[in-house]
């Protein structure tokens, strides 16, 4: 492919707030938009004027008539996987915001669709690229914390009745298929699967504790892995907010990670090899603060179009496809499940199971 050439873009779901983040990426990765679409005709039209190029209301003309190489999905979550689908068998390749779908099977069905016609599914989880969670993640796959023991992520994201008024898609099980889980906290969920794999098990509460709406407004989680590693979780948009945390304990040490910040302890000798020998009866092994290099900022959409793109040149691969983005919506649909069916879920989820039980909540349409 030539690499000076802009890629042709199509943005389906033009109308959404994400949009604005997503403008600037294309104007400064040089794609060429050739179409836009929404439900909403005046709002595509508008958008259309703005950015000189045509407007669709049925995504499946824009696919035909416009003929892009690349698709950006932002609609609502559970037009995600249709659409996406729609994009790949015309030979587009897909870019999908979070989540990547409502539910587990869907987002199957999406990755299927993309390896079998051999184009590429990504999602947009942006602070994939933060240079602290990269950091992170080396630290953890070096085995500089020696064997994790125990990971902490809260995360407050504060929403307000106004929000959920602002559209009736929002905090309903028909139109968002979900709440917290899969919106304000998709990100946290997929930044702890990236940096500790998908949990073997959990068990969970995600209640509506403050907000009129039908799905969780809060969750609460523990977490177990394979390796043995215990965790918990807190997210919710019914409390103040709060620097978002991450924390980890391992037997040679402590990682902190909070947004762009990141803070390492270290000690001499793993504590399964302390708990043996030392004399010390009631205190663990003293740590030192290790600086970590990384550099300063937070991953942004662009960096995500400039993965994607190189990918899609035969210079690179991208940092979350369908695969890896599955992870965070395999965790917030099985603590869903958990909540509502009263027990410690499994993973992988039982997508069968999940589906039923996605149903029946959205025929009851109550939180």
């Amino acid at each position: 492919m030539d690499s000076a050439r802009p890629l042709r873009h199509a943005v389906i779901g033009v109308g959404a707030g994400i949009f604005a983040n997503h403008r600037q990426s294309l104007e400064l990765t040089g794609a060429e938009l050739v179409g836009v679409s929404d439900l909403n005709g005046v709002v595509a039209r508008e958008r259309a004027e703005e950015l000189g190029c045509p407007a669709y209301v049925d995504h499946r003309r824009l696919l035909e008539e416009a003929q892009p190489e690349v698709v950006v999905v932002m609609t609502p979550h559970p037009f995600h996987a249709a659409i996406a689908i729609d994009a790949l068998e015309s030979g587009c390749h897909v870019l999908v915001e979070k989540p990547i779908a409502v539910q587990v099977a869907e987002a199957d069905a999406m990755i299927e669709a993309a390896d079998r016609l051999g184009r590429i599914l990504a999602v947009n989880f942006q602070y994939r690229h933060d240079p602290a969670a990269r950091a992170a993640h080396r630290l953890l796959r070096e085995g500089a914390l020696g064997e994790i023991q125990h990971v902490d992520v809260t995360a407050a994201v504060p929403r307000t009745r106004a929000y959920f008024a602002s559209a009736p898609w929002r905090g309903a099980w028909n139109g968002e298929g979900g709440g917290v889980l899969l919106n304000q906290a998709a990100h946290h969920l997929d930044l702890l699967c990236y940096l500790m794999g998908l949990p073997e098990a959990v068990v969970a509460w995600t209640p509506t504790l403050l907000h009129d709406i039908e799905t969780e407004d809060t969750a609460q989680a523990m977490l177990r892995w394979s390796g043995g590693a215990l965790g918990s979780l807190h997210v919710s948009t019914a409390e103040a907010g709060r620097p978002e945390r991450f924390e980890f304990v391992g037997t040679r040490g402590y990682l902190r990670l909070s947004g762009a910040e990141l803070w390492f302890e270290r000690s001499d000798i793993d504590f399964r090899e302390y708990v043996c020998y030392s004399e010390e009866r009631y205190r663990g092994p003293e740590r030192r603060i290790v600086p970590v290099e990384f550099d300063p900022g937070r991953g942004d959409h662009l960096a995500v179009y400039r993965d994607l793109h190189a990918a899609i040149r035969g210079s690179g691969t991208v940092a979350v496809d369908g695969r890896e983005g599955l992870m965070s919506l395999e965790l917030a649909n099985a603590m869903i499940a958990s909540y509502r069916g009263g027990g410690e879920v499994a993973l992988p989820l039982d997508r069968e199971r999940y589906a039923r039980l996605l149903a029946e909540l959205q025929e009851r349409g109550v939180a």
